[in-house]
């Protein structure tokens, strides 16, 4: 938000190229890695823990050294590439990034498998806070460009990997330092299944970044990287659902309980619980994408706003990640088979599309389906492992509870607002909110939808 009103829109678009060239190649440097601990270590004593720790990190010092050497070797031939020639010195300034965030990979699995996650919640606000000071406040106050943006990256990771390195071991810092019988042959053979997975996810997530900075150009690509977001706050319900999860289905799957009897209530509160979080927030924002995007980036910016419309339908089915039960299951092939064809049928036709539509938000649309097929077909996985129909893992009856009634709500605030009253920007979102939540709050109580579970500090953790 501080460096899109900053930055002119070519320098922002290179900032932003310069993050999804690093962001598209971690899925492949990872090699499915960080998924290793919540999965092993839940299954090993934890005098073994440390030992199996290092041994992971370790493996994460060698890629991170790789995909630094790889980002500043060929730099010129990236930059030409996505025909920017900005992009070569940038590049080669951000480069030493990887081998200091690499080795943090893991951490929310280790902190998660061993109950600890508030030291995730200092790590998090810490690397963010960093950001913020070494990357935001010289270009605030120092008028810096792109590349001291940059160059503040390079350092706040820096301070990150310190804080992680610190943070990983933390949770068994008093254990004892036996040897981890889990050899690098296994976690290779578990990891390597997820590699396949992490190569076509690369294609998956890159594809329309480089087709529309490839044929757009980077001002268009601007205006695509900041309106082509899901909701934050879902990746943060989902993200913190799926850090408990983990090693939790690992745990209930080595020990066989019964996937019918044991595992889906588990599946089945989160779900419905997320349902409850989410569905209302996301049809705010949907009806009010627009203004939200020129209140976070500025006027300049009001196209991006098309972009975040399209993006929202996402969020209407990424309600669970299915990624834990899947792997805990062992089907490491069948999810690196599904990013496999998915990435082919998205790649053939957003090509498709530039040839006929030229239009880079055709682009996202076609992204936004090809998602949403991609979760179809691994909730219908999972529906066949708890051996229910697939629509039965849709609390169908509480969606429309929450769905028609927010519409209607929503769509009779925004005419009255802004229509009617010709209100802009943040004091016409803080009041329709306010009222949204009031209104909705009030219809929640008249249907019984229960909420007071979900405020309660910690529900996950007592209920799970």
């Amino acid at each position: 938000m501080i460096l899109s009103r900053y930055f002119p829109k070519e320098d922002y678009g290179t900032y932003k190229q310069v993050i999804y060239v690093y962001s598209t190649f971690l899925f492949l440097f990872t090699l499915g890695l960080p998924k290793a601990f919540p999965y092993y270590l839940p299954r090993i004593p934890i005098d073994q823990a440390k030992s199996l720790i290092k041994k992971i990190t370790n493996l994460f010092f060698i890629l991170g050294a790789c995909f630094s050497i790889l980002l500043y070797v060929f730099s010129p031939q990236i930059a030409y590439f996505l025909k920017n020639p900005d992009l070569e010195l940038a590049i080669k300034i951000f480069s030493p990034v990887p081998f200091f965030m690499l080795p943090t990979m893991g951490l929310e699995g280790i902190l998660a498998t061993y109950q600890r996650t508030q030291y995730l919640t200092i790590y998090t606000v810490s690397s963010t806070i960093l950001k913020l000071l070494c990357v935001a406040l010289p270009v605030i106050f120092f008028h810096g460009g792109y590349l001291q943006a940059i160059i503040g990256f390079v350092i706040a990771s820096f301070i990150s990997f310190l804080i992680a390195i610190y943070f990983k071991y933390l949770p068994v810092k008093h254990s004892g330092k036996e040897r981890s019988l889990i050899s690098y042959k296994e976690i290779f053979r578990f990891s390597l299944p997820l590699l396949s997975a992490s190569l076509w996810g690369l294609i998956i997530t890159s594809s329309d970044q480089f087709f529309i900075s490839r044929y757009f150009g980077s001002s268009v690509f601007a205006d695509f990287s900041n309106g082509s977001m899901e909701l934050p706050f879902v990746g943060m319900v989902v993200g913190a659902t799926s850090m408990v999860l983990e090693p939790l289905f690992s745990r209930q799957i080595h020990e066989k309980l019964s996937p019918e009897k044991d595992i889906f209530p588990v599946w089945n509160s989160v779900f419905e619980k997320t349902v409850k979080i989410i569905y209302p927030l996301v049809l705010f924002f949907l009806f009010f994408a627009d203004v939200v995007i020129v209140v976070l980036f500025g006027g300049m910016y009001e196209n991006s706003g098309i972009y975040f419309r399209i993006k929202l339908i996402v969020n209407f089915f990424t309600l669970i990640t299915f990624y834990p039960l899947i792997i805990a299951i062992g089907a490491n092939k069948f999810y690196a088979h599904v990013h496999m064809y998915g990435a082919i049928i998205l790649v053939l036709f957003e090509y498709l599309s530039i040839l006929v539509f030229k239009s880079p938000y055709v682009i996202t649309i076609i992204s936004v389906i090809c998602q949403i097929g991609r979760i179809m077909v691994m909730l219908l996985f999972i529906s066949n492992f708890f051996e229910i129909k697939l629509i039965k893992l849709f609390p169908l009856k509480l969606i429309g509870k929450i769905l028609f009634p927010s519409i209607i709500l929503l769509f009779l605030i925004r005419y009255i607002f802004m229509d009617l009253l010709l209100m802009k920007g943040l004091v016409l979102l803080c009041l329709t909110f306010g009222l949204y939540i009031i209104l909705f709050a009030i219809w929640s109580i008249f249907l019984k939808i229960d909420y007071i579970s979900i405020v309660k500090p910690f529900f996950l953790k007592k209920e799970l």
